[in-house]
């Protein structure tokens, strides 16, 4: 009995491809698991939906896997080894490379530390990811659907008549025609900004609430509350900056943390609670933070390794 595709390999396929050139190891074991019944479309399933969210227009990694299946294809139809692709390219803000793989079920999108990335979806709209943050998109003709996995993510969604456009974060579910927002994700929890426009917001249980443009909702299950928010603030890291207000030095390190490559570590000593930091910061100048520390507050900074500063009385 032939067995069915494997979607969730075709879709790696296509992402390893999509990084760079296959090593001849890579290009064989590819081939192989190409003749497998199935998988050709299944890969080909991967390309249709990658490309209809715009994600990869002539991606060199792609391309090279594609001419390297029509040079070396052995027992491989010409049909099966081409693979069409169109869209426009997703922008990458940051160093290193932002995941995304495409199946016909959808695709996720994923950065790494220290990277985020503008990617566009099929409407028009956009979503931008800040570090370390994962979403799985999901789009049907009745409607618009993106799961937020972790992290944090940025919409500028388009307005569409008759089609919702919903965010799922935890057991937070967020539902409007369009605008701008954002919704960060905390644990089984969110917390949704809205800098333009109105969103309803309910969760699991069934409660709902409509936010509008400058309302933020936070909190847990059961005890959440809606107030005025900082916009410009709290979105400050789409610029590659990370903006505080009379902060504990621990909430300014862990936001650190969660931005950059590089990592702070604070020792244990009560008495850096009592340090507050109000200022705006590039989350990529880690080191130079903690530098500043040590000059304007007399505190000891230790270099553990390459990437990491201890910060200590």
């Amino acid at each position: 009995m032939a067995l069915a595709p494997d979607d969730d390999e075709a879709a790696r396929w296509f992402a390893k491809a999509d990084r760079g050139p296959l090593t001849a190891a890579d290009r064989k074991a590819f081939l192989e698991w190409l003749e497998a019944p199935g998988n050709a479309d299944a890969y080909q399933e991967a390309a249709d939906a990658w490309s209809t969210l715009g994600a990869a227009r002539g991606a060199p990694g792609l391309m090279a896997m594609r001419a390297a299946a029509l040079r070396d294809a052995s027992g491989v139809s010409r049909r099966r080894a081409i693979f069409g692709l169109a869209g426009a390219a997703a922008t990458a803000c940051a160093s290193g490379a932002a995941l995304m793989v495409a199946s016909a079920a959808g695709a996720t999108i994923r950065t790494g530390a220290g990277e985020r990335l503008t990617a566009p979806l099929p409407d028009g709209s956009s979503v931008t990811l800040a570090p370390l943050s994962t979403v799985r998109v999901q789009y049907d003709k009745r409607r618009r659907r993106v799961r937020l996995i972790e992290g944090q993510a940025y919409f500028d969604a388009r307005s569409a008549p008759g089609r919702p456009f919903q965010v799922v974060a935890g057991d937070q579910h967020a539902q409007g025609d369009g605008g701008r927002f954002q919704v960060t994700r905390r644990g089984e929890t969110a917390e949704i900004l809205i800098e333009d426009g109105a969103l309803d917001v309910a969760t699991d249980e069934g409660a709902s609430r409509r936010l509008t443009t400058g309302q933020m909702i936070s909190g847990p299950t059961g005890a959440q509350r809606v107030a005025a928010a900082d916009v410009d603030e709290l979105t400050a890291w789409r610029e590659g900056r990370l903006v505080f207000s009379d902060a504990a030095l621990a909430q300014v390190v862990a936001a650190f943390n969660r931005y950059s490559r590089d990592r702070l570590s604070l020792a244990a000593d009560t008495r850096l609670d009592a340090i507050r930091i109000s200022g705006s910061f590039r989350y990529d100048g880690t080191r130079e933070f903690a530098q500043a520390l040590q000059a304007g507050f007399g505190l000891r900074v230790r270099q553990v390794d390459e990437t990491t500063w201890e910060i200590a009385e």
